[in-house]
């Protein structure tokens, strides 16, 4: 019983200072996470560790923090074309919702060397990523989600 104290006496605080919680807010996550849920963002995470494909994130976009999945990563090719995505040729995803990319017909993009191309899970036309505002930088990612 007295490690158990002394654990959690030396990791809360720890881990209370390098992630910070935030409320999901809207569908574009989902269904990884929903609308409501909380999550914590690791701040540290990506000083020890190196920013990998797929991971979910929280970005600091026009003063919001936004939740996203990184899909590209620096020197990749995202290319577009209704519903099918492909990076560097190859299919990561496609969506059979009808009314899913209605708004973006065909967007083919290079990242540069520090950028990274980010999505929605749900590829509601309302989601505002990478397709909107276009490939983000090292810079704007605060962590990783736990």
């Amino acid at each position: 019983m007295d490690v158990l104290r002394i654990l959690n006496a030396a990791f809360f605080p720890i881990y209370y200072i390098t992630a910070k919680r935030f409320l999901v807010i809207g569908h574009c996550m989902e269904p990884e996470l929903r609308e409501g849920e909380s999550v914590f963002i690791n701040k540290i995470y990506y000083k020890l560790n190196k920013i990998q494909r797929n991971d979910i994130i929280g970005i600091k976009n026009n003063h919001k923090v936004e939740i996203k999945r990184i899909v590209g990563m620096p020197n990749d090719i995202i290319s577009i074309s209704g519903n099918l995505i492909l990076v560097n040729g190859k299919k990561i995803k496609e969506n059979h919702k009808e009314q899913a990319q209605n708004n973006v017909q065909k967007l083919e993009v290079k990242l540069g060397k520090e950028e990274y191309y980010v999505l929605g899970d749900d590829y509601c036309p309302k989601c505002i990523d990478s397709r909107k505002y276009g490939p983000i930088t090292k810079k704007q990612i605060i962590g990783k989600v736990l």
